[in-house]
């Protein structure tokens, strides 16, 4: 549980000042009056930033008298932001200065003005919120002033380290600009501490802009499987690395890899891509040899080509040579953030990571569960291969939303391994997709969610995954429209893969043409005839087009592909719709209206489907209230949810957006709903409004706002 500063404070306070000091009363007087031992020192709570000069004793050596002057202007840095945020400076031993401030806010803002003042010189940073006591010459003492001291030593040149205290206790807007660098051991302590960092040189986001790269798969001896599959998961590395690489779209792995073969020559023109990298992998026992070649789909003119001949344990270190040089010949500016080199692996250890990553583009749940398995014992021996951590957060996450028990400890194991990415690699944008699917745990951080998923973007803007997601959470938060082009654009990135196909064909079937929708549905259910995110969006269409015998057909078929499905009440609640549909009445109307919201109330994991079957048929009143009791008590709702009405982490609010809920929205109780979730106040702060705000009958901000 998190614990503010207020509440630390007044903890501490009850603690150690039990017996109020009269008025005008001195602590001397108070002694003759009440006889006692001597008193401990008074601790007290403050906010710690301790700074020094990264380098300073080798620029010591090299100029003493420069590095006087260097400390000279650190301590006029620290004055500085002292005033601006009403600290003081406490100590000035050696190269350093120790300030304290009344709240991590101040200290917080206070370290970045520092941060963003270093010129010549590079400062070190690290602020905490813990315990001091005051000496006689007015410096601090205790284990507060040790842990900021220490969390300063972990902090890069320019950086600045903080801790968890600090990050939950600050406003959404500094929290922001925090990135989550994992778990550390400080030194000489035993407990370990959640750590978050800041860089006053992160860079901006980049525009997405041409040209548009298809990374195929690899090709391989024919009938040799484990060579493909080590094959494929090189590829979608060395795919992974180029997209990474400033100013090109790179097209997603599931569509990418569809052609192989003979089916090669068509890929450029079915993807629409400009250029395409590939090449061709041999393997024996120790050793492994790549080929690959950037041409232009145009002309068929090959731009580049090399060879590389590497022992099975460096396999990984590939994909970044080859991302390196597919740039050069791109001629653009991709200058790539720096990141920490691959580990070294074991050939063990690459097959196992590339057949987890396969083993997750299923989408299966015993496959994701196996994926998870491999991929812990992966991270075990090779703790700083941040893309295992990465595919183990994700993986993790996943479980969490097919989980119907020990939901808490799940949270804490996605939580945990995105966590360990950032601190191997602080450019992991799958891990902070990750962090920001599970801040949807809690209704009400949307500010902070929105800003995890736009730093995922930040450091990979070319993610399908990762733009896809921001979508929902566009369409979360009301502003439909918006994340409808978010998840257009991660479909056109990668238009062969199932679930981007199913959300965009909905999208499209929904918004602008109900014939092209279902055309783009149609076409991934024959690509993959037995995804339940195509099946799922194919039978709503259906429903809703009043296509009886399609739907029918489709409820049949999701029998067998989801056990149980026929007993659950999402299900039968379907089946009762469509038969009003066909023999509509004002008697079976109001009955059904009755009976959704008896079975609701009688089983929570159908909740969330019938208060939307209820706002489609207006009953609006019953369906607000369904909605906030489910809402309320999200995992009651999922113990019991079929796999396929489990929308995705932090996403269960996108279905008061949809068309399909309009009614619900034109109700001015909506707005209550919203203010309970906290959407209402992420609007004010924000000014994004919801694409509804302007659509309905009465005034919406204002509503809002009561």
């Amino acid at each position: 549980m998190t614990v503010t500063y207020t509440a630390h404070k007044r903890l501490i306070t009850a603690h150690v000042a039990p017996i109020a000091p009269q008025p005008c009363a001195s602590w001397a007087g108070m002694l003759d009056i009440y006889p006692m031992p001597e008193l401990p020192q008074t601790r007290r709570l403050v906010a710690i930033v301790s700074a020094d000069i990264a380098g300073y004793s080798a620029l010591s050596e090299h100029d003493a008298a420069l590095a006087v002057t260097h400390v000279a202007r650190l301590r006029d840095h620290a004055r500085d932001a002292c005033a601006r945020h009403g600290g003081r400076i406490f100590n000035t031993a050696g190269d350093g200065v120790m300030l304290e401030f009344a709240s991590p806010s101040d200290a917080l803002a206070a370290a970045i003005a520092l941060c963003e003042a270093q010129a010549e010189v590079s400062f070190r940073l690290g602020v905490h919120l813990g315990e001091v006591t005051a000496a006689d010459d007015g410096d601090l003492l205790g284990h507060g002033v040790n842990v900021a001291a220490r969390l300063q030593a972990q902090a890069n040149a320019g950086g600045i380290i903080v801790s968890q205290l600090v990050r939950d206790s600050v406003s959404p807007e500094l929290a922001a600009r925090l990135t989550a660098r994992g778990r550390i051991r400080l030194s000489k302590m035993r407990e370990t501490t959640r750590i978050y960092g800041f860089d006053a040189g992160a860079a901006e986001r980049p525009a997405l802009a041409a040209p548009i790269l298809a990374v195929l798969a690899f090709d391989t001896p024919a009938r040799d499987r484990a060579t493909r599959n080590f094959a494929d998961g090189l590829s979608e590395e060395i795919l992974y690395a180029v997209s990474r690489l400033r100013g090109v779209k790179v097209l997603g792995a599931t569509s990418s890899f569809a052609f192989r073969g003979r089916d090669k020559a068509k890929a450029a023109k079915a993807l629409h891509a400009t250029h395409v990298l590939d090449g061709s992998v041999r393997r024996t026992e120790e050793s492994v040899r790549v080929a690959a070649h950037l041409a232009d789909a145009e002309s068929g003119v090959v731009l580049w080509s090399d060879r590389y001949d590497r022992p099975l344990d460096d396999a990984l270190s590939l994909q970044e040579e080859i991302a390196t040089e597919v740039a050069k010949a791109l001629a653009v500016a991709l200058g790539e953030a720096r990141r920490p080199t691959p580990p070294k692996l074991t050939a063990a250890l690459s097959d196992a990571y590339f057949e987890a990553r396969q083993l997750m583009r299923t989408g299966a749940i015993v496959c994701i569960q196996s994926a998870a398995a491999a991929l812990d014992r992966i991270v075990r021996e090779a703790p700083d291969f941040a893309r295992a951590w990465a595919a183990l957060a994700t993986a993790k996450l996943e479980v969490l939303r097919l989980s119907r028990s020990d939901r808490a400890r799940h949270v804490e194991d996605a939580r945990e391994a995105a966590e360990r990415a950032l601190g191997a690699d602080p450019s992991m944008g799958e891990a902070y997709a990750v962090l920001a699917a599970l801040e949807g745990e809690f209704f009400g951080r949307w500010r902070e969610r929105e800003a995890l998923i736009e730093k995922a973007l930040s450091v990979d803007p070319n993610n399908p995954l990762l733009l896809f997601r921001h979508g929902q959470f566009l369409i979360s938060v009301g502003r439909v429209e918006a994340g409808y082009a978010r998840q257009a654009e991660a479909f056109a990135l990668d238009p062969l893969d199932p679930m981007l196909a199913a959300f965009h064909g909905y999208n499209v079937w929904s918004k602008r043409d109900k014939s092209e929708g279902r055309a783009i549905l149609n076409d991934a259910a024959k690509r993959y005839p037995d995804n339940v995110f195509v099946w799922f969006m194919r039978l709503n269409t259906a429903a809703l087009d009043a296509d009886f015998a399609t739907a029918e057909a489709l409820r049949a078929d999701g029998a067998r592909l989801i056990p149980g499905l026929r007993e659950s009440a999402s299900y039968k609640a379907g089946e009762r719709m469509q038969q009003l549909m066909m023999a509509p009445s004002p008697e079976a109307f109001m009955k059904l209206g009755e009976d959704f919201a008896a079975i609701a109330e009688a089983e929570p994991a159908a909740a969330l489907d019938l208060a939307t079957a209820l706002s489609v048929l207006g009953f609006t009143g019953p369906a607000l209230a369904i909605f906030e009791e489910a809402l309320d008590n999200v995992d009651a709702w999922r113990h019991g949810a079929l796999e396929t009405t489990r929308p995705h982490i932090g996403y269960e609010t996108a279905l008061l957006f949809i068309d399909q809920t309009i009614q619900l929205r034109m109700n001015p109780d909506f707005a209550k709903l919203c203010a309970r979730l906290g959407l209402a106040r992420y609007w004010r702060e924000t000014e994004a409004w919801p694409d509804c705000a302007g659509q309905v009958g009465y005034d919406f901000k204002a509503a809002c706002e009561a």
